[in-house]
C-alpha cells in the first residue's frame, strides 16, 4: 500500500519533523494538536525547519515552498480520519500514549495504520489499547528528523508482516535508513545510549573529570560528532530523564537509573539546547 496522506498527533519537536520530512517528500499531512497556539507555534516550527534545511543546500527554496503548501496544522483530532497512517507523537508518557492512541482507533477506518513515536515505551502496551493491534506499529525516528537518517521500525509478535513492509518503504521513500527491531524496551538505540549517556554523568559525579573532558576524550578518541553531555543536551535532559526512568521501570537494572545531577537539571528547568541551559550554556 502505498502511503498518500498522514497525520501526525503531537508537534513538538519530533512530531513538527516528521511532518517536514514528509511533506518535502510529496505526502499531504496533517498535524493535530490540542490548542490553537500550540497548532501555531507548531506551524511556525515547521516552516523554520524548512527554511533551514533550504538554508543548508538540502532541498531549493521552491521544493521549500512547495512542502509547506503540502501541510496543515489543526486542533481538530477528527481530521485523522481520512490519513492512510496515523503517527502518535505525543509526549512520553504511557498513559497519555494510550488515550491518544484509542482516540485514533475509534476515528479512523478499518484499513488505517497507526505508528507511535515512542522511544522506549513498549510497543505491544500502546497496541493494545486500540482495536487493531496487528496495524499498529513503531517508528522511531531520531532527532533531529530531518537530518538523522536512521528509523527504526518496530513490531510486536502480532504486527502484520504487511504494516512492517509497508512502514519499510514509505521511510525509504522520506530519505531514511529503517532497520526492523523486535519490541523491547529502548529497543536498539535506546537500550544503548541511555546507559551510555548516564555513566557519563556517573563519571563526572564522581570526579573522574569534568564535562568537556569527557566530552573531548569520546569526540577525540571514538571519532563520535559529540560527547554524551553535549548530545544530552541536544536531546534534551527532560526526555533523556525520562527514557531512563521508563527503561529502569520495565528492566529494574540500575543501569538505567537517572543519577542526582539529571534530576537536579531538570528540576531547575536546565533542559538543553532548548531552554539555552543544561549542562552546557547556550547563547544561539
Amino acid at each position: 500500500m502505498q502511503i498518500k496522506q498522514i497525520a501526525v498527533v503531537g508537534c513538538g519537536t519530533m512530531g513538527a519533523g516528521i511532518i517536514q520530512v514528509a511533506a518535502q517528500t510529496g505526502i499531504e499531512v496533517v498535524g493535530v494538536e490540542r490548542t490553537e497556539p500550540d497548532a501555531e507555534a507548531a506551524r511556525l516550527r515547521i516552516e523554520a525547519g524548512l527554511e533551514a534545511t533550504a538554508a543548508r543546500g538540502r532541498i531549493t527554496p521552491e521544493q521549500a515552498r512547495e512542502a509547506a503548501s503540502r501541510f496543515t496544522v489543526t486542533t481538530e483530532l477528527a481530521r485523522v480520519a481520512d490519513a492512510d497512517l496515523v503517527v502518535e507523537a505525543v509526549f512520553e508518557d504511557v498513559e497519555l500514549k494510550k488515550g491518544v492512541l484509542k482516540e485514533i482507533d475509534g476515528l479512523v477506518g478499518p484499513d488505517t495504520f497507526i505508528a507511535s513515536n515512542t522511544s522506549t515505551i513498549p510497543l505491544v502496551i500502546l497496541a493494545a489499547a486500540t482495536s487493531r493491534p496487528d496495524r499498529v506499529v513503531g517508528l522511531h525516528f531520531f532527532n533531529p528528523v530531518p537530518a538523522m537518517k536512521l528509523v527504526e521500525v518496530i513490531k510486536t509478535p502480532v504486527t502484520s508482516a504487511e504494516h512492517v513492509r509497508t512502514m519499510v518503504d514509505l521511510a525509504v521513500a522520506m530519505g531514511k535508513n529503517p532497520v526492523v527491531v523486535n519490541d523491547v524496551p529502548g529497543f536498539v538505540g535506546n537500550l544503548l545510549i541511555v546507559p551510555y549517556l548516564l555513566d557519563a554523568v556517573r563519571a563526572f559525579e564522581r570526579g573522574v573529570a569534568d564535562m568537556e573532558s569527557i566530552d573531548s576524550v569520546i569526540r577525540l578518541g571514538f571519532n563520535h560528532p559529540m560527547g554524551p553531555f553535549r548530545l544530552s543536551d541536544l536531546i534534551g535532559l527532560d526526555i533523556v530523564h525520562d527514557m531512563a526512568a521508563s527503561m529502569y521501570e520495565e528492566y529494574k537494572d540500575p543501569r538505567y537509573f537517572p543519577p542526582p545531577l539529571l534530576k537536579q537539571y531538570v528540576r531547575l528547568g536546565w533542559l538543553g539546547r532548548k531552554t539555552g541551559r543544561g549542562f552546557y550554556r547556550y547563547d544561539d
